[in-house]
């Protein structure tokens, strides 16, 4: 299904849009405006956002690269770059970690975005409309979707591929009539995951992002064949529909995923509540307090001659009064 090509992918900076510079009306703001711009010396100079792109060679020497729209298998949709030229697609995926800046020349782009432009197999962008056929039609008449304009292209890419790995031809070739089979398509996937898998195993790649190859070592055999087999089937399905993934994973008889989280225990089986003990003062302090009959306890000699002259003088409380 895939086309496999040994060509180079070049780093690339792209400009994706610029800003028309404004003079204001104003006399005054536009001297004020010249004079700033000849101390940084830039004048007249549009603003433009920069992006940075890995892409494929061949994508330089085309002479009509579009950005299209298109619904992907997995999510509502997606962005793809189509080389008309050669009528090629290719997969946009982006690399974004948030707070990330690019330093260009001696600008600085606040769009820390990295943009990687790979081919991708069409086959996975006609499988859905394929499953939801309810009758065999033309593939360029089945490739409709007033949502999704841009489908055309995708039919002007679909018209000279051969789509037997997932679908029975119906009727002559020239008709471009395919009905989904479910046994090649499944047949078709576990072979792309299977190499990929053995991909990944040679190229030692973590088969979690906490886990290491020092980790994958420690597992035997077919431990690791297995680790690498589940993270290639979950590359494979970011590319399909949930029942098409779920039945993937069935037909490789993977093992499911542990979930960590605890059983949930429904309402009726729940003990019941114990009634907590709640201390606290017992007294009912709005009433008026009693008086308790106090034990005085024996004073020291110390105490007796503090006591002895402090007899007549007054309380310091005494010197604020009201007035």
């Amino acid at each position: 299904g895939q086309e496999e090509e040994a060509t180079s992918v070049h780093f690339y900076l792209i400009i994706s849009s610029c800003s028309s510079y404004k003079m204001p009306r104003s006399p005054s703001k536009r001297r004020q405006r010249s004079k700033e711009e000849q101390e940084d010396g830039v004048q007249n100079q549009p603003k433009c956002r920069q992006s940075v792109m890995f892409m494929k060679d061949s994508l330089f020497s085309s002479s009509n690269i579009q950005v299209i729209k298109l619904k992907h298998p997995r999510t509502s949709s997606a962005m793809y770059v189509f080389d008309e030229d050669n009528r090629r697609l290719y997969d946009m995926v982006v690399f974004d970690e948030g707070y990330r800046s690019w330093f260009i020349g001696e600008t600085i782009q606040s769009d820390g975005r990295l943009y990687i432009i790979s081919p991708v197999d069409v086959s996975y962008l006609i499988l859905p409309y394929l499953m939801e056929a309810t009758k065999n039609i033309p593939l360029d008449h089945l490739l409709e979707d007033p949502d999704f304009p841009s489908l055309s292209k995708l039919a002007a890419v679909a018209a000279t591929k051969d789509f037997s790995h997932i679908a029975d031809r119906k009727g002559n070739a020239e008709l471009g009539v395919w009905k989904y089979s479910e046994n090649k398509t499944l047949s078709w996937l576990e072979k792309r995951v299977k190499q990929l898998s053995k991909l990944l195993q040679e190229k030692k790649v973590p088969t979690s992002n906490a886990q290491s190859f020092t980790f994958v070592r420690t597992m035997d055999s077919q431990q690791t064949q297995e680790a690498y087999l589940v993270l290639a089937y979950g590359i494979i399905s970011e590319y399909l529909s949930e029942d098409l993934s779920k039945a993937l994973h069935k037909h490789l008889q993977l093992p499911e995923a542990k979930s960590k989280q605890k059983p949930l225990v429904s309402v009726e089986n729940q003990p019941p509540v114990k009634k907590q003990k709640v201390e606290g003062p017992v007294e009912d302090y709005t009433k008026t307090a009693v008086p308790e009959n106090k034990v005085k306890s024996p004073q020291t000699a110390k105490a007796k001659a503090l006591a002895k002259s402090a007899s007549g003088s007054k309380s310091i409380t005494s010197f604020f009064t009201r007035k």
